[in-house]
């Protein structure tokens, strides 16, 4: 296993503008991964950027127009 920080739903909230809540429904959602620790959601920082990839509106690679 690799040594990568856990991010806590607050601290996703931060880097993604959004509210807490927002992270805490895609994690029950099933929308983001994560785990639970406890009573705490944890995110690993590559399952945020997979969510990243997948929720862009143009496909990785595509060519954009000018």
């Amino acid at each position: 296993m690799t040594e990568e920080k856990l991010m806590t739903p607050p601290q996703v909230a931060r880097r993604l503008q959004v509210n807490e809540r927002t992270v805490t429904q895609w994690l029950r959602k099933g929308h983001l991964r994560g785990f639970k620790v406890g009573k705490e959601w944890r995110v690993s920082p590559r399952d945020l950027e997979v969510f990243l990839e997948q929720s862009a509106n143009v496909p990785a690679g595509a060519a954009r127009r000018s």
